[in-house]
Formats: structure tokens, C-alpha cells, sequence
């Protein structure tokens, strides 16, 4: 028996089922980092960090961010804005 064989792929499938995105962005002439996260059966999960590791607790959130209008930004929540904000730059 030959120990080396060809494989040939028929068929691929792949999918996302969670993820985890290190966000630095500007709002009001402010810097903010957030870790954001997805999984398929929780939804988005929003992190406000003060460096690439620490992450403050969400009672730190700021005041324009607690407060955010979803019906203001075609019902999307800060955490799903911010994702179609970045996704094309992670599809890159």
C-alpha cells in the first residue's frame, strides 16, 4: 500500500459560530476601546477596556453609550453597529 495518497476535497462547509473583535474608535473627540463579542446563541456582548487586556466593568459604560437610541440608528444596538462598522475591514 502506497503511504502516500491524494485527497481531493469534494465539498468544504465553514461556519462562524462565535467571535471576539478588539474595537478602538473615536465619539465625541473621545477614544474608546470595547472588546466585542458574538456567539450564535447569545447574541453580542459589549466590553469597555482601558488597555488591550483589562476590561472595566460594564457599569463603566459611558453615559452616551448607556443611553443609546436603537430607533435612532435603524434598531441596531451599539454592539451590532459597531459590528457592521468593522466587519468589512475583518473580511479584508
Amino acid at each position: 500500500m502506497n503511504a502516500i495518497q491524494e485527497i481531493k476535497v469534494i465539498n468544504k462547509n465553514h461556519e462562524e459560530t462565535s467571535w471576539k473583535r478588539y474595537i478602538t474608535f473615536n465619539y465625541d473627540n473621545t477614544e474608546y476601546k470595547v472588546l466585542l463579542f458574538w456567539d450564535e446563541f447569545s447574541g453580542y456582548e459589549l466590553y469597555w477596556r482601558n488597555n488591550e487586556t483589562e476590561l472595566l466593568n460594564s457599569l463603566k459604560s459611558p453615559q452616551w453609550a448607556l443611553e443609546w437610541d436603537e430607533d435612532a440608528n435603524n434598531g441596531s444596538s451599539l454592539a451590532s453597529y459597531l459590528d457592521e462598522l468593522t466587519f468589512q475591514e475583518v473580511k479584508k
